[in-house]
């Protein structure tokens, strides 16, 4: 009987339950059983952690909008590696709702989107290029450019090749050719051997180098890494030469460099540009011809032959011109639209009218060639006619008063100034300046018409207009120290100097011009008088001496 009642005992299942409940002499105990108890925490404990992330991982992929989530990520979000693989996954989605919102054109959302995107997946350069859109969008550049630098690596590898040109891109844009040098010298530092990488790093500082004038520094950039033997350190060395006043230098360069490499429209293109300005009319005429002759299909030597010849006055090969243009190029609505440029720009109405009706006779985009129709008659001189052409075209497509409100505002301020129909045309000239989409380029080309109708404190506003909504713009800041030292205005001389000089490679005329001028009694109690004529002195004699 014991052994058979030991044997039963000893087949009894082995319980896991954490208490055991005894009855010793009539009295209940309750007996904790320790090693069971933990084990049964232990699981809860790891059931209820699987639980958990089971609720976080639904929360955040159907709550939150995050489908890309994992569940394992959830599981062991405590672990670093694992956080951190959800962080940039949130990031990464984020920046994509972001691009879909703009798809959308729900700008608001975007904004929050790709600021959280960045922040969580600062590798995302898609993002950072989004929101810098964003922060020049809202006139923060400061913002745009920390945040582009930012996302560069202390030390660069070729694959990040393609995002430092678009950084590089950026801040040229910006004119911050400071912060290119000081990046650039750092990813330079102790760097001599011409890999493709280095060499890309050291055309953008020996490029900004030449932006502000130091030319000894951008020569020994290009030297240093064997960029001289290069398409685009030759081309830079060209135009070094040419800013130093080595202009039989700069243009030999540039012949050697098309002789080498024919086919390139840029080395083609400041060829053409250095030989106007060099009013070297003989050769720049054999240049387009001899390039009209190996190119038949390509229409730029074309449109600059007709330049040359309308400054030689050769009305005959400037018709023979016009007409071969029509017919090698009758469906290319590119060199149309070049062809009523020139029209435009020369004062030539009925061509420009010529390039409209046939644009509109082959169905093609006839739009830029009636803009510029009106601005030729304003260059001839027509203004009447140029009131009436607006006047049609708003009749036969009254959506244009929207569309083209700014372009037929300027254009006909001008002609009523020209005119002297001063009332009209200053209420056209106030809707003009009201039009929050006018570019500063399209501003100080209503100003430059302006100043040819006599209406040059008209200009002046339309100029200080155009600094205001790009203070960057060079074209419009020197336009404007030249009105104000022609209407004597020296309440803002001074500061727009100061302005002038701290941008590329001012224009020396101007600030010669600005110095021989405000050294006049004229001028004798403009503010800052001597203050200003000692800048424009420092750097007059900066400039001579790195052209020396």
């Amino acid at each position: 009987m014991k052994t058979r009642s030991s044997s039963s005992s000893g087949s009894r299942p082995r319980s896991w339950a954490p208490f055991r409940l005894t009855l010793t002499g009539g009295t209940r105990h309750l007996r904790i059983i320790w090693k069971n108890l933990l084990v049964l925490l232990a699981v809860l404990l790891v059931g209820g952690w699987f639980a958990l992330a089971g609720g976080l991982y639904f929360f955040v992929k159907y709550r939150q909008g995050f489908p890309e989530v994992r569940y394992r990520q959830m599981l062991f979000i405590f672990m670093p590696s694992q956080r951190k693989a959800y962080e940039v996954g949130r990031g990464n989605y984020m920046v994509e709702k972001a691009k879909e919102y703009i798809r959308e054109g729900e700008w608001g959302k975007a904004l929050p989107s790709l600021r959280i995107g960045v922040a969580k997946a600062p590798g995302n350069r898609e993002g950072r290029l989004l929101l810098a859109q964003f922060y020049l969008a809202a006139r923060r550049p400061e913002l745009a450019r920390d945040l582009l630098v930012e996302g560069l690596p202390e030390k660069v590898t070729d694959a990040d090749t393609d995002y430092l040109k678009t950084l590089f891109t950026f801040l040229f844009q910006q004119q911050q050719d400071d912060a290119v040098v000081a990046l650039t010298g750092r990813l330079l530092r102790g760097q001599t051997e011409p890999t493709p990488l280095n060499r890309l790093i050291a055309l953008a500082h020996a490029t900004a180098a030449y932006y502000r004038g130091n030319y000894d520094e951008a020569e020994d950039i290009l030297t240093t890494f064997e960029l001289s033997r290069m398409r685009d350190g030759i081309l830079l060395n060209a135009r070094i030469a040419w800013e130093r006043g080595q202009r039989d230098q700069a243009l030999a360069i540039l012949r050697e460099l098309s002789r080498q490499i024919p086919t390139d429209e840029e080395v083609y293109g400041q060829l053409v540009t250095y030989l106007r300005d060099a009013s070297q009319e003989s050769e720049l005429r054999q240049t387009s011809l001899l390039r009209q002759l190996a190119y038949p299909d390509r229409p730029r030597p074309r449109i600059d032959l007709l330049y040359v010849y309308d400054k030689e006055k050769d009305k005959t090969r400037v018709q023979t011109t016009i007409d071969d243009i029509f017919r090698d190029f009758p469906e290319n609505t590119e060199t149309l639209l070049a062809l009523a440029d020139f029209a435009a720009n020369t004062g030539r109405p009925e061509l420009a009218r010529r390039v409209l009706d046939h644009c509109r006779a082959r169905n093609l985009n006839w739009e830029g060639a009636a803009l510029m129709t009106v601005e030729a008659y304003v260059v001839a001189k027509e203004y009447r006619q140029a009131l009436a052409t607006v006047q049609k075209l708003l009749a036969d497509n009254p959506e244009w008063s929207t569309r083209y409100a700014s372009v037929f505002n300027g254009l006909q301020a001008i002609a009523n100034y020209g005119i002297g129909e001063t009332g009209p045309a200053y209420a056209f000239l106030k809707n003009f300046l009201n039009q929050s989409s006018v570019r500063a380029e399209n501003l100080v080309a209503v100003s430059n018409r302006l100043v040819t109708v006599g209406a040059k404190s008209e200009a002046r506003e339309v100029l200080v207009h155009a600094v205001q909504s790009d203070p960057l713009n060079q074209a419009a800041l020197s336009g404007l120290v030249k009105l104000d030292i022609e209407l004597g205005q020296t309440g803002e001389l001074a500061g727009s100097i100061r302005k002038l000089l701290k941008m590329r490679k001012p224009p020396v005329a101007v600030l010669q011009s600005a110095y021989d001028t405000l050294g006049g009694d004229r001028f004798l109690f403009a503010p800052d008088q001597a203050a200003i004529l000692d800048e424009i002195a420092t750097y007059l004699k900066n400039a001579d001496r790195q052209k020396s």
